[in-house]
């Protein structure tokens, strides 16, 4: 036990940084375990999309040039609170939401499942992950 207290008392940089670390890892996990939405890979969401799942694109309009997922309804994330009511009538179907890198869509996800949406699912890396997957894009 002595040789612990000298390790902190001889690191306590060290030892208070282990905690910070200790204290992101918990946090991290809680909020993976309460969240009540899934994050999926590229290729999970494809599996999903072939059981007739709905997808919801949330990029902003300045991000569209880079394409979309095939069939996918697109509400942009700034108007997404005002706009949720057009969507209620897929509520009842798997629900997968996308952004560009996976922030926002995590986000949407939290207010769909608030919204009453039974399954929701955000693509992990958002667009991104999907496009460097060599996954279909659909370009206008």
């Amino acid at each position: 036990m002595e040789v612990y207290l000298n390790f902190i008392s001889n690191n306590p940089v060290l030892f208070s940084l282990f905690f910070v670390i200790l204290a992101f890892i918990v946090f991290h996990e809680f909020k993976e375990f309460t969240q009540k939405f899934k994050s999926i890979s590229p290729q999970e969401a494809v599996f999903l999309i072939n059981k007739d799942a709905f997808i919801l694109d949330v990029r902003e309009k300045t991000e569209l040039d880079q394409g979309s997922i095939k069939n996918s309804k697109h509400i942009s994330f700034s108007s997404f609170k005002s706009s949720i009511d057009s969507i209620k009538k897929y509520s009842d179907k798997p629900t997968i939401v996308y952004c560009k890198s996976g922030i926002r869509s995590s986000s949407v996800s939290n207010i769909l499942t608030k919204n009453n949406f039974a399954e929701v699912y955000s693509i992990k890396g958002g667009f991104e992950a999907w496009v460097s997957d060599n996954l279909p894009v659909m370009k206008k």
